[in-house]
């Protein structure tokens, strides 16, 4: 297993994933900017975008292997690989709910929700697109600014837009996370 966590460079990657995370959670708190929208003129959460360099480096971790010394091995990565990206995911969602109570603002646990969503996504795609499955949530997040909102209000299907408290993101989260890690399941054992 430590052989395993070394290949997939997680000593190095996933520890600067994290502290970028929570840096850049921290650093841009509730702060917005207004982006040029096809459908509004919505204000924009900063932490929305706060995820996308923790994905990259995760991603960059799951696919710095050996496809074919894992393929033909007696043991399955899959199950390590779920959990890495499962503890690194853990971890993300500790971190935003550490700093939402550092800051006595619900905001930053919207962080944590919408690491999960768009993990879910990027594990989604990596069945069928791999590596490039890495620019899934940020298609996702351009098409959330460009025609995601009506005025200034999210509609419910942009998931990352909604507020920290909204239970149907969360649950949209949850389940998109769990239908990645079953793909993560079919996509860890190709060798293309």
């Amino acid at each position: 297993m430590t052989w395993w966590f070394k290949a997939r460079r997680g000593h190095l990657l996933l520890p600067l994933a994290v502290i970028v995370f929570g840096v850049g959670l921290y650093t841009v708190q509730t702060n917005t900017v207004l982006l040029p929208s096809l459908t509004g003129s919505p204000r924009i959460a900063l932490s929305l975008f706060v995820p996308i360099p923790l994905l990259a480096l995760l991603m960059a971790s799951l696919e710095s292997r050996l496809p074919a010394a894992e393929v033909s091995g007696v043991r399955s990565m899959t199950r390590l690989d779920n959990m890495l990206v499962t503890v690194v995911v853990a971890v993300a969602v500790l971190c935003s709910l550490l700093i939402a109570g550092a800051q006595g603002s619900a905001q930053a646990t919207a962080g944590g929700r919408n690491v999960l969503f768009l993990t879910g996504l990027m594990l989604l795609g990596r069945a069928w697109a791999g590596q490039t499955a890495v620019m899934i949530p940020v298609g996702w997040l351009v098409t959330v600014v460009l025609v995601g909102f009506r005025g200034n209000l999210p509609y419910f299907w942009t998931v990352i837009a909604l507020p920290a408290d909204s239970l149907f993101a969360a649950a949209v989260s949850l389940v998109a996370f769990a239908v990645g890690l079953a793909a993560q399941t079919r996509s860890s054992r190709k060798t293309a």
